[in-house]
């Protein structure tokens, strides 16, 4: 399955909530927080490679 920035940011939301409501134990936390580091660095990458396709559109 490939990521996409939608099911990064879908992933992301997951593991946020289950941090607020308690559902992550302590032996899952440090795994999860690597996970959502991850999907954080794999977000800022696919934005700034968007915003840099658009930059390409407008330069003349």
């Amino acid at each position: 399955m490939e990521l996409t920035y939608e099911k990064a940011m879908q992933e992301l939301q997951t593991i946020t909530q289950d941090l607020q409501e308690g559902k992550i134990g302590i032996d899952e936390l440090a795994a999860q927080l690597q996970r959502a580091a991850e999907l954080i660095r794999f977000c800022r990458e696919k934005l700034r490679n968007v915003e840099k396709e658009i930059e390409g559109l407008f330069e003349e």
